[in-house]
């Protein structure tokens, strides 16, 4: 299976109506929490949100951010090759895989500046690449108001049409779509 055909598998996996997937340190990765079924969510039997604890940002708000005061960073979690073919003008990749443990991607996320936003994003429809990283920054002691996820991910962002590059927009532009 392809990464991405892996990523998209990971992406449905983790959609399970009524069931939350959390990312703690004295747990496996992984582990499902079951989410309370009572409430407006069990009534309209919608797809509970991974990671409700996790702050989400539009893309608009990023923008107007990255504007006014210039101080945000894009991170990436797909892998290598998603984030080559196609990824946010500017952003930064930082690999999140399911399989391992964060605590070893704790390197790469300690290099992440603390005096900027931090958005993460991934081609998930409710975040659940991201996330998880979000919370792993906070365990490294990062200010909870300046690491965030993307709501809505790079699908949004394209849905939009801020820029992005890579190689398939590259193809794109060169057929004149």
């Amino acid at each position: 299976m392809s990464p991405t055909g892996k990523t998209a598998v990971l992406c449905a996996m983790l959609l399970v109506p009524g069931v939350l997937w959390s990312h703690s340190p004295n747990k496996p990765q992984g582990d499902r929490v079951k989410a309370s079924q009572s409430g407006p969510a069990a009534a309209n039997d919608k797809v509970q949100e991974p990671f409700p604890q996790v702050p989400r940002i539009t893309a608009e708000e990023v923008q107007r951010v990255a504007k006014e005061k210039g101080n945000v960073v894009l991170v990436d979690t797909d892998d290598s090759e998603s984030y080559a073919s196609e990824h946010i003008k500017g952003a930064v990749n930082i690999a999140y895989d399911p399989t391992t443990d964060l605590r070893e991607q704790d390197s790469s996320l300690s290099a992440l500046p603390g005096d900027k936003l931090v958005v993460f994003y991934c081609n998930c429809a409710h975040e659940e690449d991201s996330a998880p990283l979000v919370l792993e920054m906070w365990e490294l002691g990062y200010d909870h108001d300046k690491v965030k996820a993307l709501k809505g991910g790079l699908t949004r962002w394209e849905q939009l049409g801020y820029p992005l590059v890579g190689r398939e927009v590259d193809a794109t532009r060169e057929k004149g779509n």
